[in-house]
């Protein structure tokens, strides 16, 4: 199990196998690492977006596949 945290000693993270931290804004402003004035943890959330988005995206060169071969995967949620 892999977790992605703002807080790499949470029970979560020392219960995965590999822990990421990334920067954000958490609701409890007494362990933040960055500050930002959006509401929350809407930092974090939009900083985990991006790091997904990258890490499927590095996936998808070292297989081969291109968007295409990826929407036929793809969940439809709509």
């Amino acid at each position: 199990m892999a977790a992605i945290t703002l807080v790499p000693e949470s029970t979560i993270a020392k219960s995965a196998d590999i822990s990421v931290k990334l920067p954000g804004s958490p609701k409890d402003k007494s362990v933040a690492d960055a500050r930002s004035i959006q509401p929350m943890g809407s930092l974090f959330e939009q900083t985990v977006l991006l790091f997904c988005d990258a890490l499927i995206l590095r996936l998808m060169e070292k297989k081969g596949m291109d968007t295409t071969k990826m929407y036929g995967r793809h969940a439809n949620l709509e």
